[in-house]
């Protein structure tokens, strides 16, 4: 027989927000996509302070776990709050209910009322295999850490460990402040992602007429709104399954038009290049496309994970594959040198190098007399 989804109980008032949201709100979205069933301040097996915040992974912990009593530490003090309960059936909830957010000297009161206290760490595993990181969770309470630096801390975990340099080193400080904005206005994460798309088309444009400078920047504009919308889904508790196909299709199938179009541009002047080189390249950008995407599904297929998050050296090379935006680096080069066919050539030689590595990279790891693991997970 199926169980009911634990019904979460919100101990507390406060006034703060989160990512223009009432705090009740957000925290029945966070609790309702961690798996709980209702959320509410009425009854509940799971009592949660509503004032602290907790990692997702410390959430479906707590929730799978009956008698988890999750502390957390005080800054007032040495001693440590009592967050979070997970009571077993039986065991009623009023008599725990004016604990939640109480500082707990003594921890063998809770395991003689048939609890397990327990910190983060005890309830918690790091490794985030959707966002593919090692990532510590955490607890924290809005009356102690200010909205701003919660609301950092959110962002931060809303993003992949493992992605290209761009996503990870250029666009997290301006794409925290622009997620901030569109959540205070209410935006919705498909509302961005149709912008993107917009600039998907517009760069498309550009680079079909040759105008260079302008399809690069709608480019850009384009990856930077497609890291925005993913982030301000997380935040916003707000992600789907229709808003990932949405998000995610658009990603797949727009850089090979991108490709055609930045060829029938170079087509419009003379190259200066071997005749039928131009061509050559397209063909193997776009052949050789499709090709790393299938070694990426083969990997995955056979082992359950992504093959950039296999071992230290695989998770440095996603940073710089030949994917759409180190791609998009070595074209913006090539342009403000004044040689975009050569830099159309370039990403063409880029991606058969990288293809090659990860080739190489998945026959080893079917090569294994043993399953191959993530090194993040241990």
């Amino acid at each position: 027989m199926t169980k009911s989804p634990v019904a979460v109980r919100l101990v507390g008032e406060t006034s703060a927000r989160l990512w223009g949201l009432d705090l009740a709100e957000w925290q029945r979205r966070s609790w309702t996509k961690a798996g709980a069933g209702k959320v509410g301040t009425g009854d509940g097996r799971l009592l949660a302070g509503m004032e602290w915040v907790l990692s997702p992974a410390l959430q479906r912990t707590l929730l799978a776990t009956p008698g988890a009593a999750l502390l957390a530490n005080d800054s007032s003090g040495p001693n440590q709050r009592l967050t979070a309960l997970h009571l077993p059936e039986g065991i009623p909830t009023d008599r725990f209910a004016g604990l939640i957010g109480q500082t707990v000297a003594d921890t063998e009161a809770l395991r003689e009322a048939g609890l397990n206290p327990g910190d983060i760490n005890d309830f918690a595993d790091p490794y985030d295999e959707a966002l593919r990181k090692r990532e510590g969770p955490y607890a924290l309470s809005l009356t102690q850490t200010p909205v701003s630096d919660v609301e950092r801390i959110l962002f931060k975990g809303s993003y992949k460990g493992v992605t290209d340099l761009v996503t990870k080193y250029a666009w997290p400080i301006p794409a925290f402040h622009v997620t901030r904005f569109a959540a205070w206005l209410h935006l919705s994460p498909n509302m961005v992602t149709t912008a993107s798309l917009g600039f998907v088309c517009l760069a498309f444009w550009f680079f079909w007429i040759g105008a260079w400078l302008p399809g690069i920047v709608a480019a850009w504009a384009m990856t930077f709104l497609d890291t925005v919308d993913g982030k301000l889904a997380r935040t916003t508790m707000t992600y789907s399954a229709w808003g990932n196909i949405y998000d995610h299709g658009i990603d797949l199938i727009h850089p090979p038009f991108w490709y055609w179009a930045m060829f029938h541009g170079l087509t419009l002047e003379p190259a200066g290049l071997p005749e039928g080189l131009l061509l050559t390249s397209l063909i193997v950008i776009l052949a050789f496309y499709v090709l790393n995407r299938v070694e990426e599904g083969i990997f995955i297929r056979q082992f359950g994970f992504h093959i950039h998050v296999w071992r230290p050296i695989d998770s440095r090379v996603r940073e710089i594959t030949a994917r759409r935006n180190p791609n998009m680096l070595i074209f913006m080069l090539a342009v403000l040198l004044g040689h975009p066919a050569w830099g159309f050539v370039a990403i063409a030689a880029w991606t058969i190098i990288c293809l090659v590595f990860h080739g190489v990279r998945l026959v080893q790891a079917l090569a294994l007399p043993d399953k191959p693991v993530s090194w993040m997970e241990g």
